[in-house]
């Protein structure tokens, strides 16, 4: 009787696991991407969940439940690519937060600077100094460790996520219902967008990237409660709240902000301050700013070690240099940190080479893409291989249809990461203004090569004595 109360009490139910997957994908940086498209985001949301969102999902908790153990992707991969494989997927893991974790400051801090002094949050030398300052400043505190944030982080992320995107929300619901100019088509034609033009359908790629991070509540499955139907459920539920958050929250920036004057890092705030005014309640935009900086800084803490630590993991591989493998007193992988850090400084200084502080923030934004999609067509193709390479496994969730059901998700997944990694190389239309379509192509491709090419250059000079012991 009291095993079966503990086992009880371990398990995890259809809200527990929602509520793991919202922790991990909603971002409000994320929500102006796609409020250049109106209505046609509708149309762009439901892709992205039919054929990324619920595929990686469903996929990620039947290799979690042949692998129970810790490892994750890195050990799905590795066990039906390849180690070294396996070993590039957990590079792109830890690159691809480093761009994620540049663009969220530059989101926090253009967010709290524009509420003070509008002009201001467009000075690229102001921007990239408190990008730098953030970060560092971040990395020390990892370094050190705190109590304190591992306590609020998450009280945090549900005040500087949870309680702005409510407010945002209820403004464009106040926008609409008060007759003010509404900026965007509602006619049944613009729920489609022009498929036609790469250029019209760019900013799919971004809301891939805002969709990732499914794979993590797949590492529970070992303790949900009868996971064929909870972890299907769950699914089924995350999806709709995310879909439902993200679409309004979207669709109230472009009620209010012409997309020709929506800025990309900055449009959730820039949105909330328009509506805030034609209320006469301006004074509120530094507080709901102030809310999304507590937020933000969560969001940083929590993934600035959490990456870095999945990158010293993979000491045993062989593949990771002895200087990355350094750690301090504490255990914390402190050269990997330094590096993260660095990098996120390299590309924060990128800000003032760039005609616009938007162009930049896309750039990084679509590199990033391209580096999470080939992470997951690794996944994908991994769910497929591992059917017909350990047939017999035991798997705790197991997708239906057989065979079939596995080849047509991954298939469809695949065929969606395919088209999204080329459009990806396509500047958006409400860019084309600031660079020509060569030049922004080949710095997509310049900037994706230059993050991803380390790992080939460490598997190349690979010695014996890598292997940690």
């Amino acid at each position: 009787m009291e095993k079966s109360t503990a086992v009880s009490k371990k398990s995890l139910g259809i809200f527990a696991l929602t509520m793991i997957n919202f922790a991990a994908i909603m971002n409000l940086r994320n929500l102006p991407l796609l409020s250049f498209y109106g209505l046609g985001m509708i149309t762009f949301y439901l892709i992205a969940a039919l054929f990324f969102f619920i595929p990686g999902a469903l996929i990620s908790a039947e290799l979690a439940s042949i692998f129970p153990e810790e490892g994750g992707l890195f050990l799905w991969v590795s066990h039906a690519i390849g180690t070294r494989t396996a070993f590039l997927c957990d590079w792109i893991g830890f690159i691809t937060t480093v761009t994620a974790l540049t663009t969220t400051v530059v989101f926090l801090v253009t967010s709290m600077i524009l509420t003070i002094s509008p002009s201001l949050s467009q000075n690229k030398a102001c921007v990239c100094l408190a990008v730098i300052g953030s970060v560092w400043m971040a990395t020390f505190l990892a370094l050190k460790g705190t109590k304190f944030a591992s306590r609020v982080i998450s009280a945090a992320s549900t005040i500087g996520t949870i309680l702005p995107a409510f407010f945002l929300v209820t403004l464009g619901i106040c926008w609409v219902c008060s007759n003010c100019p509404i900026e965007m088509s509602l006619s049944w034609h613009s729920l489609l967008p022009n498929f036609s033009n790469f250029s019209s359908v760019s900013f799919l790629a971004g809301i891939m990237f805002a969709f990732a991070g499914i794979e993590m509540s797949a590492y529970y499955v070992k303790d949900v409660n009868d996971p064929c139907k909870t972890y299907p459920r769950a699914i089924f539920w995350s999806t709709a709240i995310i879909l439902i958050v993200s679409l309004l929250g979207s669709l109230a920036i472009a009620v209010a902000i012409p997309a020709n004057g929506l800025r990309l890092e900055v449009g959730v705030m820039q949105a909330m301050a328009t509506m805030l005014d034609s209320v006469h309640a301006g004074w509120l935009a530094p507080l709901l700013g102030f809310l999304m900086l507590i937020g933000g800084i969560s969001y940083v803490f929590a993934w600035i070690a959490g990456p870095a630590r999945g990158l010293y993991a993979a000491r045993h591989t062989g593949f990771l240099p002895p200087l990355l493998q350094k750690t301090d007193k504490s255990g914390m992988p402190i050269i990997i940190l330094y590096y993260q850090a660095t990098m996120v400084t390299v590309l924060a200084i990128l800000f003032l080479f760039f005609p616009s502080i938007s162009l930049c923030f896309w750039i990084i934004n679509a590199s990033a893409s391209i580096m999470m999609l080939v992470l997951y067509a690794c996944l994908f193709a991994s769910g497929i291989i591992l059917r017909y390479k350990m047939p017999n496994a035991n798997r705790l969730y197991r997708i239906p249809g057989g065979n079939f059901g596995m080849i047509l998700l991954g298939s469809a997944g695949m065929l969606n990461i395919i088209f999204c990694i080329i459009v990806s190389f396509f500047i958006p239309r409400e860019m084309q203004h600031f660079m020509s379509q060569s030049a922004f192509a080949l710095i997509v491709f310049a900037t994706t090569f230059l993050l991803i090419c380390p790992p080939f250059i460490f598997i190349a000079m690979r010695k014996p004595h890598w292997v940690a012991s």
